[in-house]
Formats: structure tokens, C-alpha cells, sequence
């Protein structure tokens, strides 16, 4: 009995810590991989500027290393997330995995033989960040999959801790292996994280880490996941994603949000250095206890104070509070000579910055239907990256007018005023929303009154209400495009509402669909949000002539 207690205790402690994911074995072995995947990329990041260093001595080529890094991420971040919701997510890593095992050997060959230049080094560079850029949309929706709902944000604030966790640990050891051995022993370290990655992956359950098994959370009944539809047209599959940044009030708050606050906050990291060498004259194992600091905040942070924060406070509170933190540290660093009380200030901008990102990784895990959610992450990772390079530049340039003093002052300054941003973009507008799949909530005709030759024509649904009360009116006019905002953000090509001029009581509701399949598939996908506004508006009608819902065919199929 006293072993029970001991242990039920052991695992309330271990939840409260926000390490609660971890106790699934499927979950923390791929969490690990993903560690490892994380740390390798840091490694690369300090022997190739390293290994830079010494093959030019022009700073171009130096800080084109970032850039080669970056750039990547512009371009592969969308279409990463489109296969991954698509595509079966454990192939893509297996994939993406090899790849990063091919082009981190090849690397270590031709740098360990000496045959690498500058601009071999940029090539090779590049296409690593490609190959992380092709796993992180993947990896963390699959990690998102393998836990209940209820530990959805923990799950999210470790997928980001394991970034800073490669952040704080792979510079270290990278520097360490760069100076006792060479640059290319980094490379060939980072090449054997990669196969171990891939044994890890092969050794998994596939069920458990296939997009399919992960389109619900884990406490959703298994048949829901069942399809028997082809996978989308990745043609349309970037359509959807389109109409749903564009329709969706979600996506709005997340862009707005993160985009502000990556803006704003990049410029603490960014003129760090500069602050480190010229300000404070801190060597390089200064700076990078500085780095450590603000990484082992983050960690603390994510994994102690996090998980007690959570369920006592609202959300926007949450990141009210870390944006003033981390206002502040922005302000004073600028300002603090002594180097201890600058590493604790370091450590609580580590955590504060910690709080923001995985709160936002938590809202754009929420605010889409789940086979959009690679998409939706895509999309985040790209504003934050985009972000940190705009502002990394704006504050650079600032910098070298006004002084880094000013500049954390105005950067500090511009931090806290997003808070603003809440008014209108309100993290709390999503608590009333619910992504989870009904897809018994549509009736569909006979599968076997289409012609199979017609499945890739537009389908056409009308939904035809007669003798609406006019004293109705007003409140069904306001219910119906909200119905319709929810439909063309969950990926309905078109849609309307029109009143027949003649006869005020009479409306007809048009759909659209790209083709027939996809109109299948949103039978699939309809969430709990559109059979909300859809019961909402029934109810209200229910003493008029129900309505009379009529489908079509397009005539010819969709170019």
C-alpha cells in the first residue's frame, strides 16, 4: 500500500514537472532521437563557421554560414509541412534522416582529405539546413500524437526545450571536438546522430508514428482515423493552407502574436554578442556562459515553473507576464556590469522566453484541425524565423547608429507594447473552439450514385432555407457567415449566402468543393466547430420548413 502511494506520488511530481510525456516510452525514445537530431545541428553550426574561419579570411564568407542555414527554412518550411500532413510522417523521417547521414558523411570526407572550400562548405551548409528544415514540421506533430490531450502543452513546451536543449549543449561539445580534434569529426558526429535516429525510427511501433495515426489525439476513438480516400493533391493541399491563413481567426492571433513578439525580442539575442566582446570585453567562454544561462533558464523554466503556472492562469497571462519579463531583462542587460547578476538576469529572460514560445506552440497546436496541423507549425516556424531575421537586422542597424544601449532600451520598449496586440488578438478568443473531427455530422449521398470518372470534378452543395421568420433574419444572418468562415478555413473552396430579392424569407446556402473527393474528405474533417454553428442555426429555424439539402456534380473535372 505505502509502494502504491510512493508511486502514485512519484508520477503526480513527475506531471507537475511537465515531464509527464515522458512516461510513454514511444514518446520519450523519439523525443530523444529528435534531442540528438537537435544537438548534431548546433555541432555542425560551430565547426562549420569554425572550419570557415580558416579556409577565408573574409567575414562574408563567415557570416554566409548563418544565412546558408536560415535560408532554408524560407524556402522548405510550407512545403515540409504540406507532406507532412499528407504523406506517411515516419517515411519522411527515415527519408530526411538518410539524407542528413549522406550529406554530413560526404562532408567529413571532403573536409578530413582537404578538399573543401568556401564555397563547398556553403553547398554543404545549406543543404543541411534543408534536411532540418524537412524534420522539424514532422517531428513535432508526431510527438504532439503519442500523448492524451491533456498533455498536449507539456508535449509542446518539450519539443521546444529540446531546440534549446541543442542550443546550449551542441555549441559546447562542438567547440570542445573542434579544438581537441578538427571540424570534420564534428561532421561525422553529427552523420552517426542521424543513424541513430534511423535505428530509432525503424525500431518504433510504425502505427504509432504514421499521419494517420496521429490525424486525433490518442483519446479518440481508433476508427475514427480509418480512411479509405487518396491522399490530397499537394496542389491543393497549398490552396487549403492559403484559405485557411487567410479565413481563419486562429491563424490570425497566431501570426500576429508570434510574428510581433520574435520581432521585437530577437534584437536580446542578436546584439548579445556584441554586447558580450565590446561592451563588457567577455572572451568567448564568457559569452557562452551568458548562452547557457539564458538556455538553462529556459529549461528550468519549461520543465519546473511552466507546468505549476498552467493551471492557474489564463493564458494571456502567461504571456503577459514573460513578455514583461523579458522586457525588462532586455532593458537592463544593456545596463548590468557585474557578471553574475547578468547571468541570472540571462537565466529569467531564458525563461520567460521559454513561457511565450511553447504557449504559442500550444495555441497553433489548437487552433487548426489536426490534418492541417504540420501546415499550421510550418507556418509558425516560418514567422518565427522570419521574425528573428527582420528584427535581428533592424536592431543590428539601430545598433550601430544609436548604441546597443538605446537599442535594448527601444527593443525592450517595443517588446512590452505588444502586449497591446491582446485587445484585438486574443489568445483567449480559441478556448471556445474545438477542432475535433465529427465525421458523422454529414449525411453523404450513395458513394455508388457517382461515377468514379467524375470524382476529380468541383461538387456543389446547396442548402436551401424557404419561409425564414422575419424576425429571425437578423440573427440568422450573422449566424450563417459565421458558419461560412468556419467552412472556408477548413478548406471549402467557396462559399455564400444569397437572399432571393423577391421573397426576403427564402436563402440559399452555395459550397464549393475543388472536387468531389476533397468534398468527401471534409465529411472527414468537419469539426465540432461548423456542427456548433450548424446546430446553432437549426435550432433557431426550427419552427420553419427544415431545409432542403441538394449535391452536384461539376461537368467537367477541375484544371
Amino acid at each position: 500500500m505505502v509502494e502504491k502511494e510512493m508511486e502514485g506520488e512519484k508520477q503526480e511530481n513527475i506531471s507537475k514537472s511537465g515531464l509527464s510525456p515522458l512516461r510513454s516510452a514511444t514518446y520519450r525514445t523519439l523525443w530523444i532521437a529528435a534531442l540528438f537530431s537537435y544537438v548534431g545541428a548546433a555541432m555542425y553550426d560551430v565547426g562549420a563557421s569554425w572550419l570557415m574561419t580558416s579556409l577565408s579570411p573574409n567575414p562574408l564568407f563567415v557570416s554566409l554560414i548563418t544565412t546558408a542555414t536560415a535560408l532554408p527554412i524560407f524556402l522548405f518550411a510550407l512545403p515540409s509541412g504540406i507532406l507532412s500532413d499528407i504523406f506517411d510522417r515516419r517515411i519522411i523521417l527515415l527519408i530526411t534522416s538518410s539524407y542528413m547521414v549522406a550529406i554530413s558523411t560526404t562532408l567529413g570526407i571532403l573536409t578530413l582529405i582537404g578538399l573543401t572550400t568556401p564555397t563547398i562548405l556553403l553547398i554543404f551548409t545549406f543543404a543541411i539546413g534543408a534536411g532540418m528544415t524537412m524534420i522539424r514540421p514532422p517531428i513535432i506533430p508526431t510527438l504532439s500524437g503519442l500523448v492524451p490531450r491533456s498533455e498536449l502543452p507539456a508535449a509542446l513546451t518539450l519539443s521546444a526545450l529540446g531546440g534549446n536543449i541543442g542550443r546550449v549543449v551542441g555549441p559546447t561539445i562542438g567547440g570542445i571536438i573542434v579544438a581537441s580534434i578538427a571540424p570534420w569529426a564534428v561532421f561525422f558526429l553529427n552523420s552517426a546522430f542521424f543513424i541513430g535516429m534511423i535505428i530509432i525510427l525503424n525500431k518504433l511501433p510504425r502505427k504509432s508514428i504514421t499521419s494517420k495515426s496521429n490525424a486525433l489525439p490518442p483519446d479518440q476513438p481508433e476508427h475514427q482515423n480509418q480512411t479509405s480516400l487518396p491522399p490530397e493533391n499537394i496542389i491543393r493541399a497549398i490552396r487549403v493552407q492559403i484559405r485557411y491563413i487567410r479565413h481563419s481567426q486562429a491563424a490570425r492571433v497566431l501570426i500576429i502574436r508570434a510574428g510581433l513578439f520574435t520581432l521585437c525580442s530577437s534584437a536580446l539575442l542578436s546584439l548579445l554578442p556584441f554586447l558580450a566582446r565590446h561592451e563588457l570585453g567577455l572572451d568567448s567562454t564568457g559569452f557562452g556562459l551568458l548562452l547557457g544561462s539564458f538556455g538553462m533558464g529556459a529549461i528550468v523554466g519549461g520543465i519546473v515553473f511552466l507546468p505549476r503556472l498552467r493551471p492557474k492562469v489564463s493564458v494571456e497571462s502567461l504571456i503577459t507576464g514573460s513578455v514583461a519579463l523579458l522586457s525588462i531583462v532586455t532593458f537592463t542587460i544593456g545596463y548590468i556590469q557585474d557578471f553574475i547578476i547578468l547571468c541570472i538576469a540571462m537565466a529569467l529572460g531564458g525563461a520567460g522566453y521559454i513561457t511565450i514560445l511553447s504557449t504559442f506552440y500550444t495555441i497553433g497546436a489548437k487552433s487548426a484541425p489536426v490534418w492541417i496541423g504540420a501546415r499550421v507549425l510550418a507556418i509558425y516556424l516560418l514567422v518565427l524565423n522570419g521574425g528573428l531575421a527582420i528584427g535581428s537586422v533592424i536592431w543590428g542597424i539601430m545598433a550601430n547608429v544609436f548604441g546597443i544601449q538605446i537599442t535594448l532600451s527601444v527593443a525592450s520598449l517595443a517588446l512590452a507594447a505588444t502586449i497591446i496586440a491582446k485587445k484585438r488578438y486574443s489568445g483567449t478568443l480559441l478556448d471556445d473552439l474545438d477542432f475535433t473531427p465529427v465525421n458523422d455530422h454529414w449525411s453523404l449521398p450513395p458513394q455508388s450514385s457517382i461515377d468514379p470518372s467524375q470524382y476529380e470534378s468541383q461538387a456543389l452543395i446547396t442548402i436551401e432555407y424557404n419561409k425564414i421568420d422575419p424576425n429571425l433574419s437578423d440573427e440568422f444572418e450573422q449566424n450563417v457567415p459565421e458558419l461560412g468562415r468556419f467552412l472556408k478555413s477548413e478548406g471549402m473552396a467557396y462559399w455564400e449566402l444569397f437572399q432571393d430579392p423577391t421573397d426576403t424569407g427564402h436563402y440559399i446556402e452555395i459550397r464549393i468543393a475543388d472536387t468531389w473527393t476533397d468534398h468527401m474528405r471534409h465529411h472527414e474533417y468537419v469539426t465540432k466547430n461548423v456542427k456548433v454553428m450548424e446546430d446553432r442555426i437549426r435550432a433557431l429555424i426550427k419552427d420553419c420548413p427544415p431545409p432542403i439539402i441538394s449535391h452536384y456534380i461539376g461537368k467537367s473535372p477541375l484544371k
